[in-house]
């Protein structure tokens, strides 16, 4: 029963010059807006408009495509671009029809992300792009490395979940200059009654402008939203943590003013 719609799409994927860069996924979609000319863009993901995507403006302009191989082979592209987007016959699909992958790593650090920016303008034949969000990153890590001020923050999700020095959202924090408060490295559930026992100098909070989150049990415990209301908070914007690449530093520049 598989064989019929790879029949009917593997000459379409033959034929011709293979041109063109389709993203699977919201993370992908990112690099391919910020990298790639307009006509490069073949197709981006169902989330490239979602409010987690940084680029959600620019990806208006531009299809969006189900990870599926009849649709991705129907496109005729020279490389498909991705971070977790595509299942396994997708992939194996792809590489059967010698269409490239370009897997895109999740950094965990700034140095990190910048490298994997270069990496991945250079895969998509991109330098000087790539090169050009690396500076605006560095402009972007410098506007905000003072605001912390050394004082402690603790993050803290509608979810009930926190964030230790050695993830994504702990490295943002850090570069902005604040002491991360937290009981381990990683991410961890911190219930009501753990976090009401804390006495950070600020709150971090993460996805408290998702009204779906917002539904969730431990962010809308009374004492718990009394003692947010009552002390310093920052609010993260959701596409600076969604996904760890360079442009996270841009995102909290923008969402805390500077």
């Amino acid at each position: 029963m598989l064989l019929g719609p790879i029949l009917v799409f593997a000459p379409l994927a033959n034929a011709g010059t293979r041109q063109g860069i389709v993203s699977l996924d919201m993370c992908a979609d990112q690099y391919a807006l910020a990298l790639l000319p307009q006509d490069e863009i073949a197709g981006l993901s169902l989330r490239a408009q979602h409010p987690d995507s940084f680029y959600r403006l620019r990806a208006v302009a531009f299809p969006r495509r189900r990870a599926s191989l009849e649709t991705v082979l129907a496109l005729r592209p020279r490389a498909v671009l991705r971070t977790w987007g595509g299942d396994a016959r997708l992939l194996s699909g792809l590489k059967a029809h010698g269409i490239e992958v370009i897997q895109i790593s999740d950094p965990a650090d700034i140095p990190a992300a910048r490298a994997e920016l270069l990496r991945v303008g250079t895969l998509l034949r991109q330098p000087q792009r790539a090169l050009h969000e690396a500076r605006r990153m560095d402009e972007a890590l410098k506007a905000i490395s003072k605001q912390g001020r050394g004082r402690d923050v603790l993050y803290y999700t509608p979810s009930g979940y926190t964030a230790g020095p050695k993830t994504w959202v702990g490295e943002l924090l850090k570069t902005m200059n604040y002491k991360v408060q937290a009981g381990q490295d990683y991410y961890a559930y911190l219930s009501p009654e753990a976090f009401l026992t804390l006495t950070p100098d600020v709150y971090a909070l993460g996805f408290y402008e998702d009204k779906y989150a917002m539904r969730r049990v431990a962010g809308r415990h009374p004492l718990v939203r009394k003692k947010i209301a009552g002390q310093e908070t920052i609010v993260l914007p959701s596409p600076a943590i969604a996904c760890n690449a360079w442009y996270s530093a841009q995102a909290m520049q923008e969402g805390v003013g500077l």
